[in-house]
């Protein structure tokens, strides 16, 4: 693909929904919903999902995969996953994998590609792909390797935010195991949702500050650093900054009309274009003593850094 492209990366609960969502609506941007297709499907990832199919120069292992991927036991019933199989028909989608070399890199390009031809009409040399999956911060490299013309956008928050914004949403069971495992009851989870969302977000936060400051150094200009703060409370500048980053016009309908996605807050504390600026502090009405104590005094020296009050 010789197509420019995008990933945007970051600790979940720091706005890339958001920022997905201005940025598709600019005429030269398509980035896919979530696929973890890194981490869960590829070779280089954690779960190595693909291996499990063999050889996928055999066309029955393609369509064993594709049976896979289009099935409603296996794959989740959103993000990408949900779009491809309420979209594409498995035959259509299969078709262009057997059209390519087979590899991982072939297999994400093209989910890329079926997704721009469908939102854009077709993906010409000045449309930038690409899609946001927060764990793909973990496999930046990979990205950079897999796509030459590639940059990147992270994402990122105050943990204290991220804190409160994952307990909320893990209380409504839309994220963790009583969404996994409804069956299981209440009174066993909600104990270990603080503790255990303490120390999720303190491990996923701590990563990103290392990363960032390793991606920063390693790719400069390609790579590109963006405060959940900032974004809302400045949304204006910031998208004219990532334009003169992605080397794109700025259109001003890109911070017109947003609607608010995936807020762990009630409809009635949604601002109604998307970029409410009580979003930014909010999570200081919500959180426990303990864990105001715990991140202040353990990240006190990046929260300097990034410029958030410890």
């Amino acid at each position: 693909m010789d197509n420019q492209t995008l990933f945007i990366v970051g600790c979940a609960r720091t706005g890339s929904s958001l920022l997905r969502q201005i940025l598709n609506k600019h005429d030269r941007l398509c980035l896919a919903a979530e696929t973890h297709f890194l981490r869960r499907w590829s070779s280089v990832g954690r779960e190595k999902q693909l291996l499990e199919f063999g050889d996928l120069s055999d066309e029955a292992n393609v369509g064993r995969l594709v049976d896979c991927l289009y099935s409603a036991k296996r794959m989740p019933n959103n993000g990408y996953w949900k779009w491809l199989k309420n979209t594409i028909d498995p035959q259509i989608f299969k078709r262009r994998i057997l059209d390519t070399d087979r590899s991982d890199q072939a297999i994400f390009t093209t989910m890329l590609e079926l997704f721009a031809e469908l939102k854009k009409g077709a993906h010409n040399p000045e449309l930038i792909l690409g899609e946001k999956t927060p764990t793909h911060l973990y496999y930046v490299p990979t990205l950079f390797e897999w796509f030459p013309k590639t940059k990147i956008i992270h994402t990122f928050r105050d943990p204290r935010g991220i804190f409160v914004s994952t307990v909320k949403r893990m209380h409504t069971h839309e994220w963790g195991l009583k969404r996994r495992y409804p069956q299981i009851p209440d009174g066993l989870l909600k104990p270990l949702i603080s503790p255990v969302t303490t120390l999720y977000t303190t491990m996923n936060w701590f990563d990103a500050v290392r990363l960032h400051s390793l991606y920063q150094q390693r790719y400069g200009e390609r790579y590109l650093l963006i405060r959940f703060e900032d974004l809302i409370g400045d949304p204006t500048r910031i998208v004219q900054q990532i334009c003169d980053f992605l080397e794109v016009p700025f259109e001003r309908s890109m911070v017109e009309e947003v609607a608010v996605i995936s807020s762990s807050h009630h409809a009635q504390n949604r601002g109604p274009s998307g970029f409410d600026k009580q979003n930014i502090s909010r999570w200081q009405a919500h959180i426990d003593p303990f864990n105001r104590a715990w991140f202040s005094l353990l990240g006190r020296k990046h929260l300097k850094t990034f410029e958030y009050l410890p």
